[in-house]
């Protein structure tokens, strides 16, 4: 890791024990955060909270290569059903920053394909989908589920593809107000990063 790296984050957002070691290859110098430091930039620097999602949306296409080269993306390495919103609060919480209506789909339509452009991403109010990275389901997400959001961050192709495993309604999020619940509500950006440290948590553990 070189100037401008950044490490130790996932610990802090999860509060759980650290999951790799760090150790000085050269002299250095780093800055560190404690938690109530790391805590408080996040709610007072969006533009913080979005350079870590960044950082660890990388992680998570390098965790998820490195899985598929080593044929380790089975069931092993799905998640159990998850969801990052309390779905009674997703309206309110969206309120003003979505003019997109609620998109239904039946069950085993898909949703998004692996490799698309994102455009936005989804917040699942109703039903199950499914993740899915080739033909192998990765993830669940019932209501409160959130989904597509890597590509609005970092504007490259979707990770994965996301299929209707029941009938569905999804609430579309675009960018501009995906940056925008990320600017006026730090619980939202608090939310996003830890279910993204929860995924990349998940599958670092897995790699051989």
């Amino acid at each position: 890791m070189k100037a401008g790296g950044i490490f130790g984050e996932l610990a802090a957002i999860t509060g759980a024990a650290r999951t790799a070691a760090a150790t000085a290859k050269t002299d250095c110098k780093v800055i560190s955060l404690e938690d109530k430091a790391f805590q408080s930039s996040l709610r007072r620097k969006p533009a913080f909270a979005l350079m870590l999602m960044s950082v660890m949306i990388a992680r998570l296409r390098e965790a998820i290569a490195a899985l598929g080269a080593a044929g380790e993306l089975g069931e092993k390495a799905m998640l159990k059903e998850s969801s990052a919103f309390d779905p009674k609060h997703v309206p309110a919480l969206v309120s003003g920053l979505s003019d997109e209506p609620v998109v239904y789909y039946d069950r085993n339509k898909p949703i998004l394909q692996a490799g698309q452009a994102g455009l936005r991403m989804y917040i699942v109010t109703e039903g199950r989908v499914a993740v899915q990275i080739g033909e192998r389901t990765v993830e669940r997400l019932g209501p409160g589920g959130v989904f597509g959001e890597a590509a609005l961050v970092d504007k490259t192709p979707r990770l994965a593809s996301v299929v209707a495993e029941t009938d569905c309604a999804l609430l579309p999020v675009t960018r501009n107000g995906f940056i925008g619940l990320v600017k006026m509500s730090p619980g939202f950006a608090e939310k996003m990063l830890a279910s993204l440290a929860e995924r990349l948590r998940f599958l670092t553990a897995r790699l051989p």
